[in-house]
């Protein structure tokens, strides 16, 4: 909390967004239920959902406690009912739509229809179908808060902004389309996922959520997938919106975003956020350079590059540690971790290693360089 605001706590707290299987699997000595979404699915479509969300959360303790992790980021229930079934090794059929399960991520292929006023009324459904589910949707933040209280702070993810758009290509290419085409469909679109997402994150704040995280990936590599006068007609009155509402039950505004987004990032800052997560080192964005700009109104987080710490030594996981303490953790304001996340990672103990580097050099008062 003294990071986020913007102040200097007695050493940079240390955060991961996504601590994958083959990862976790070598911490725990054992195959972990949490964030293991293809595991999730397959017990899902044998129907053996009953005490999931229990052994998520233990998952998740453990795993914090053993590395030193001041942050976990909640996910929703893994107890959800849907209809699943398995049709490959890679893709699964979720409520009859297929989703492939690619680079750590799950990622829907279809929609039943592109015909705009049918979307339009799919995700209207969906959005009211989601907050129908919103008490049981925080059962594993809840049950951590219980557990653990004030052992770690919590995030849970919402956003309507835009992260639900960028999570399935073909509506993403389709919405960028209408931008020209069919603008108050847009607005009608992000509307109904905004609200959505507003009432989720007040209900995990109420339920011992600590912060909202907006995953919204609002770049690719070479830059934002919309011009920067769309994101200000579109998605930053979204984004305000979120932040207003999750500030105003008294949780933190943190938004998560790949890609290159220096041309919007301005903007994305004004709409009101806390801190920004990932600051994405390989698509071009420069720790030192954010911090300049924005360390004075926003909390940083990331820039340690997800390559370095999947192929690089001990030594070079040391020097990237130093150079992100460096750029961005005097006077304060600064969280380590990943750049981006390490979804796809497998090198555990590199990541650990990250971890050891940060306690060891990343202490209060901070000198200007950090030696490795």
């Amino acid at each position: 909390m003294s990071a986020l605001s913007l102040e200097e706590p007695d050493r940079v707290p240390v955060f991961e967004m996504h601590i994958p299987p083959p990862m976790a699997s070598h911490l725990l000595g054992r195959t972990p239920i949490a964030w293991n979404t293809p595991l999730q699915l397959s017990l899902t479509s044998q129907g053996r959902t009953q005490g999931l969300d229990v052994k998520v959360a233990q998952d998740l303790l453990e795993l914090h406690r053993s590395l030193g992790l001041d942050m976990i980021r909640c996910p929703g229930s893994a107890e959800t009912p849907r209809t699943v079934s398995k049709v490959d090794a890679e893709t699964w059929l979720i409520n009859g739509i297929r989703h492939s399960w690619l680079s750590g991520s799950l990622w829907q292929r279809d929609w039943p229809s592109f015909e705009p006023d049918v979307i339009a009324r799919e995700i209207r459904d969906g959005a009211k179908a989601t907050c129908g589910q919103l008490s049981k949707s925080v059962s594993v933040l809840r049950g951590l808060r219980h557990t653990a209280p004030m052992e770690f702070f919590l995030t849970f993810d919402a956003d309507g902004s835009w992260g639900p758009v960028v999570s399935n290509p073909p509506l993403l290419r389709n919405v960028l389309q209408w931008m020209y085409t069919r603008p108050g469909l847009v607005d009608d679109l992000l509307d109904s996922l905004t609200s959505a997402a507003i009432q989720s994150g007040q209900v995990a704040l109420e339920d011992g959520a600590d912060a909202i995280l907006m995953c919204v990936d609002y770049g690719h590599a070479r830059g934002p997938w919309m011009r920067p006068d769309h994101f200000r007609r579109f998605v930053k009155p979204r984004l305000r919106r979120q932040c207003e509402a999750f500030k105003s039950r008294g949780g933190f505004a943190l938004l998560h975003s790949d890609g290159n987004i220096e041309p919007i990032l301005a903007e994305v800052v004004d709409a009101g956020i806390g801190a920004y997560q990932g600051i994405d080192l390989h698509a071009g964005m420069d720790l030192g350079r954010v911090k300049e700009l924005y360390g004075a109104r926003i909390a940083l987080i990331g820039n340690v590059s997800p390559h370095v710490l999947e192929f690089g030594t001990g030594l070079d996981v040391a020097k990237e540690v130093r150079r992100c303490l460096n750029a961005a953790a005097p006077g304060g304001g600064y969280i380590l971790s990943a750049s981006a996340n390490v979804s796809i990672g497998t090198n555990a103990e590199n990541f650990r290693t990250m971890m050891d580097r940060a306690r060891e050099s990343g202490s209060y008062p901070s000198r200007r360089s950090v030696e490795p």
